[in-house]
């Protein structure tokens, strides 16, 4: 079991009650105590962000655990972080948030040893840079198809408007082009019955 001067919470403008204010861009965290200490030491850390962005998205919000441990050929990250990706509906373009569990479970590799390709390094001054891996984790996550809710009506074809929040009164030609013809024959055939 951890001591509890081992667990670290780690709650990013906790004492300022920033609500709307900046939100932090990167999940980097100093473990260069680790470096120095035996083998087999660890740390966890709690994280509580309300919002966050990485890169080209945004977590709101990012919460869970990980335990960061040293051993032979780096350090070893493992947890769970709970957090909801910010897209937007392919149908209505709306934002909506999509839940997901990222599991952490990587090696981070000592700045002098020699990382196989493609694997992370600890950074010349201890630093875990969590922000890259978490990302592209995220990205995984997010469905082909993201809608607001199942019944979502979309976007007006010809003016644009958000069919769940107005109606507009554009004519509706839900015929496919490639069919028009197809549609021709028919309304002919009902016109000659």
């Amino acid at each position: 079991l951890m001591a509890a001067a081992d667990r670290v919470k780690f709650k990013p403008f906790a004492r300022l009650n920033i609500v709307n204010g900046p939100i932090p861009q990167h999940l980097r965290f100093n473990f260069g105590f680790l470096l120095e200490s035996p083998l087999g030491s660890s740390r966890e850390m709690e994280l509580d962000y309300p919002r966050i962005r990485l890169g080209d998205i945004i977590l709101a919000p990012l919460t869970g655990t990980f335990k960061a441990s040293r051993n032979s050929r780096g350090i070893y990250v493992k947890g769970l972080l709970h957090t909801g990706v910010v897209t937007e509906c392919s149908r209505c373009l709306s934002e909506v948030t999509v839940p997901s569990d990222l599991e952490l479970d990587l090696l981070y590799f000592y700045p002098s040893s020699t990382a196989p390709a493609g694997e992370e390094k600890i950074e010349q001054d201890g630093i875990l840079d969590l922000g890259p891996v978490v990302r592209e984790i995220s990205l995984l996550e997010i469905p082909m198809q993201v809608v607001c809710r199942p019944d979502c009506a979309g976007l007006c074809n010809t003016c644009g408007a958000n069919l769940n929040e107005e109606s507009c009164s554009c004519a509706r030609d839900d015929v496919d082009p490639r069919l028009a013809v197809l549609k021709q024959l028919l309304d002919a055939g009902n016109e000659g019955s």
